[in-house]
């Protein structure tokens, strides 16, 4: 008992002391907005739902850091993605779905270890006037970066104006090191109100076919203004950005992925501008153009979307919005829209963060 006793003294003095050199904090966003569309199902019958928010899926987590000394610090973040609406959680139940990571910082860079994006996710994360959008009908794009990977070791670095970010994930094959495995990096630079950046990523499965990914993009600010003009694309012999971007309700005949990839070349532009303190507003248009939609040779496709944002604040924590969207999906890319070859949704909002 003596000796237990000390032990509990001693745990708890070192607590204390970490507690003084630490801080943790919890975070979130809730988002929920109303969305109707057009064209919903077979029939072409329209459909309104409550959903997660447009441009920010709500998440709640909890990061932190203790200074270790020296210029550096350990950190971590453990961050849950869920559906206002049914309080269920995202990323196929996951508890912490979105982000689990430890790691280090110093002057020299940030290495993590855990669940967290790909360097594709992140370059386009920047570089996206919705900075990724939440509803498909503005986020397809970026399907083939994968968005998180498990099982990752990242680094992350800044050095006067470039940025570097380089990520690998294990893929835990016994017998095979590329087997699920992932590896990306990324280098952003920016000088003055101009930042450009570039990706190239290739991440396989169970079978040791390969999803390879890359992307260039830039912004400019100018004034309340900041233009954006990007390309993704991409070579897919896995599957997975097919089996993405298909509509769920659509009965879908594949091909062979492994002797026809799925390829991509995605444009896009777009603008943000702060029209006033309390209202932003942004438009975004994507055109791509697909090879080999659903891995059936010769199989092409295009598609074409337009978006417009309006976002109000009512406090520093708290915002109204309004957003519009229009695709249009012709020749192979028809498995992507469950009935006609259109499809408008528009949807009003409300965001909270804490």
């Amino acid at each position: 008992m003596k000796k237990s006793g000390f032990y509990l003294a001693a745990t708890l003095l070192a607590a204390g002391h970490a507690h003084a050199q630490s801080a943790v904090t919890l975070y979130g966003i809730v988002d929920q907005s109303i969305r109707f569309t057009n064209n919903a199902n077979a029939q072409n019958g329209s459909n309104v739902v409550l959903t997660n928010g447009a441009v920010t899926n709500s998440r709640f987590g909890f990061k932190g850091e203790e200074d270790l000394g020296a210029g550096m610090k350990a950190i971590f973040r453990l961050e849950n993605g869920f559906d206002p609406q049914t309080g269920q959680a995202n990323q196929n139940g996951r508890l912490f779905g979105r982000y689990s990571y430890v790691g280090l910082d110093s002057a020299y860079g940030t290495v993590k270890l855990g669940r967290q994006n790909t360097e594709g996710f992140n370059l386009f994360g920047e570089f996206d006037p919705l900075t990724v959008g939440n509803y498909t009908a503005n986020s397809w794009a970026y399907f083939i970066t994968g968005g998180r990977i498990d099982n990752a070791v990242s680094y992350d670095g800044k050095f006067g104006g470039l940025n570097l970010g380089a990520t690998y994930g294990f893929g835990e094959q016994a017998g095979s090191a590329s087997r699920n495995a992932y590896a990306g990096g990324r280098a952003v630079y920016t000088q003055g109100n101009a930042s450009i950046g570039a990706v190239y990523q290739v991440q396989r499965d169970a079978a040791n076919n390969m999803a390879k990914m890359w992307g260039l993009a830039g912004s400019y600010g100018i004034g309340a203004a900041r233009l954006f003009l990007g390309y993704v694309g991409g070579s897919d012999a896995t599957g997975g950005v097919d089996q993405a971007l298909n509509d769920s309700s659509v009965n879908v005949s594949y091909g062979a992925f492994a002797a026809n990839p799925h390829k991509d070349r995605t444009l896009y532009t777009g603008i943000t501008y702060q029209a006033s303190p309390v209202l932003a507003l942004t438009g975004a248009l994507y055109y791509s153009a697909m090879k080999n939609v659903n891995g059936i040779a010769d199989n092409d496709g295009r598609r074409y979307t337009g978006v417009l944002l309006a976002e109000y604040s009512l406090s520093k924590r708290t915002q109204l919005y309004a957003t519009l969207d229009y695709n249009k999906v012709r020749d192979g890319a028809a498995t992507e829209l469950p009935g006609s070859n259109s499809q408008t949704g528009a949807a009003l909002g409300i965001r909270h963060s804490f």
